[in-house]
């Protein structure tokens, strides 16, 4: 039992690494199979969160070797089935990336979601991504807009908070630059 446990920890490990390799070459931090949301530097965040083909790419590769679909494989050459996993799973990332990034400026109450390892939500997508499909985190009580929050309709929170996203993104550069 201890043998297959060890290979099963080698195998994650070697599958992080494998699918970190493209932002340890971008990124100066250190990544491995244990890394969460949480503990991606800001720098990384400011960068994957913004809209875009760079960071869209970069977002696509991780997710590509995490899932092997191929060493060195490109989104524009996978099969179709393959693509539109890899842009559900990324697009979900990506969400979760600008929601760490609202935690971060105190908008947004925690989630359990930013303490999974990257490689979990990856590879257990379909599983993670059905029982947090339609969970937004909520607004925290500090945030200046939190009254309307409070007034919107309970089906619409989660709109209301998305909504904040670009606000967030903004906000978030802005504290980059002052910094």
């Amino acid at each position: 039992m201890g043998v297959i446990l060890e290979f099963q920890q080698e195998r994650r490990r070697l599958t992080a690494k494998r699918g970190f390799a493209g932002w340890a070459k971008r990124f100066p931090d250190s990544l491995n199979e244990r890394t969460c949301l949480a503990d991606l530097s800001d720098t990384m965040l400011r960068t994957l969160s913004q809209t875009g083909e760079g960071s869209s790419m970069l977002i696509h590769d991780l997710v590509i070797q995490l899932m092997g679909l191929g060493k060195g494989a490109r989104f524009h050459d996978l099969e179709r089935q393959a693509r539109l996993t890899v842009m559900d799973v990324s697009l979900f990332l990506l969400d979760q990336m600008r929601f760490e990034i609202m935690r971060r400026l105190g908008w947004i109450e925690n989630s359990p979601v930013f303490r999974l390892p990257i490689l979990d939500l990856v590879e257990r997508f379909p599983s993670v991504y059905s029982s947090m499909k339609d969970q937004t985190p909520g607004l925290l009580r500090s945030h200046p807009r939190y009254h309307e929050y409070q007034e919107a309709f309970e089906g619409d929170r989660s709109v209301f908070v998305r909504r904040l996203i670009p606000n967030a993104l903004e906000a978030f550069q802005e504290e980059d630059n002052g910094a």
